[in-house]
């Protein structure tokens, strides 16, 4: 091993999300629901013959704007994540 890896601290959470949210957020939660709901309002239109076809392409588009959602949502939060104290060392005082 390096030196560098003696220099990674231990990770010991102090905060820790509700067992209710399955340490993920609420918002994630949302979201998930949401892909279900629709996820099944689909597969209803899709059993139904005299469906809709405009209900039925709509709730295809929700599905993927869901999933845009949930992905955004991810990457934003990594980029939070990572970047905090990244531009500390930047400033001068």
């Amino acid at each position: 091993m390096d030196e560098m890896t003696y220099l990674v601290p231990t990770y010991n959470p102090t905060r820790v999300l509700s067992p209710e949210f399955r340490r993920t957020s609420n918002y994630e939660l949302g979201i998930v629901d949401l892909t279900k709901e629709k996820i099944e309002t689909l597969e209803r239109l899709k059993r139904d013959p005299e469906a809709n076809k405009v209900k039925i392409n709509q709730a295809e588009e929700d599905l993927k704007t869901l999933g845009y959602l949930y992905e955004n949502y991810n990457v934003g939060m990594n980029v939070f994540r990572t970047a905090k104290g990244g531009r500390d060392k930047l400033r001068t005082e």
